[in-house]
């Protein structure tokens, strides 16, 4: 029997080590400076651009120290280490409408 993942235990997979990354400083879109954002935005464009589907983009998002959640009807950027919320996808500029348009599905709960 397959035992399904939630995307936070894919995220806390392989690739992540133990610790805080220096992406958990910023709680939040507000934390953010001008060039951190500027920098994540750079980091993690490509993986938002080429996925073709939810599982690319969770795997993409993994090995950089990330994870999605959906939550208040947004979906958030979160850090794999920490767990913390570090933006919306909307502030990367790949609003969370958008992504699920394009995937054909809402983000899965569940892999």
């Amino acid at each position: 029997m397959v035992e399904k993942q939630s995307a936070q235990e894919i995220a806390e997979g392989e690739h992540i080590s133990a610790g805080e990354s220096a992406w958990a400083t910023a709680r939040n879109s507000s934390r953010l400076d001008a060039e951190m954002a500027a920098q994540l935005r750079m980091v993690l464009s490509e993986s938002f651009r080429t996925a073709k589907t939810w599982l690319e983009l969770i795997r993409a998002l993994r090995i950089k120290g990330f994870y999605l959640e959906r939550k208040d009807g947004r979906m958030r950027l979160r850090d794999a280490h920490s767990h913390v919320e570090i933006c919306t996808c909307r502030f990367l500029g790949f609003p969370g409408g958008e992504l699920e348009t394009r995937f054909g599905e809402p983000l899965p709960e569940y892999l």
